[in-house]
């Protein structure tokens, strides 16, 4: 009992300070990034319930158990690869916004973010279809990143009313939820057919016929 109290104290000392890999000693930020992707890449190849936490420490490089020393569960994982996808999304926009002022082009960064962020494509099906797979993880996304992203945009919108860029007589949530719409779509068009989109000016296009509709003559904001 002693000798195991030991060697439990030696790991989570080795899990605070870092392991040692390779001859040198691994910082424990290395090492928990590393099984984050390597659990994002076992997963988006073999499906979330066909990926057991061995199959992850394996291509972390790592022993089963030094998984648990950072996360509770692979549901815990999973979490943690959809809140830093959706913390860089709102992170990027956030910085942005300091130099980009107008609601349209605001509008355009938005879209064109919200594509990049799936470029790695073990993101994007973790985030289009292994995410999805559970009602609860759906719940979590929906009453947490989903409300953030709709309000971000709303408030663009709800500037731009205001500034008479925009009509007056348009709810903004609903151009929100078709924002979030249109882009999901690509995102998983991309994922299911391996297209390719050119972000920057996909978000324009998209923003594009958001805001003027597809019928020609009509006067462009």
């Amino acid at each position: 009992m002693r000798e195991a109290r030991r060697s439990l104290k030696r790991k989570t000392t080795n899990a605070e300070g870092g392991l040692k890999a390779e001859g040198r000693q691994v910082p424990a930020a290395e090492k928990y990034q590393r099984i984050l992707d390597a659990a994002v890449e076992v997963i988006a190849e073999n499906g979330y319930f066909n990926s057991p936490v061995s199959a992850i420490a394996a291509k972390a490089g790592v022993a089963d158990g030094t998984v648990y020393l950072y996360f509770k569960s692979k549901d815990e994982v999973l979490r943690t690869a959809i809140d830093t996808t959706f913390a860089r999304f709102y992170g990027r926009v956030e910085e942005e916004f300091k130099t980009i002022t107008g609601p349209k082009e605001q509008l355009e960064f938005i879209a064109q973010v919200h594509l990049e962020s799936h470029e790695n494509r073990s993101v994007a099906i973790l985030m289009q279809t292994e995410m999805r797979q559970s009602a609860k993880f759906i719940s979590e996304f929906s009453h947490h990143h989903l409300v953030k992203y709709i309000s971000v945009v709303r408030e663009v919108v709800r500037r731009g009313q205001k500034m008479g860029i925009f009509r007056s007589d348009v709810s903004d949530g609903v151009v929100a939820h078709c924002l979030f719409g249109a882009i999901d779509e690509l995102l998983s068009s991309a994922v299911f057919t391996g297209r390719a989109y050119d972000a920057k000016a996909t978000a324009a296009q998209v923003i594009d016929v958001l805001l003027n509709g597809i019928r020609s003559g009509e006067k462009h904001v």
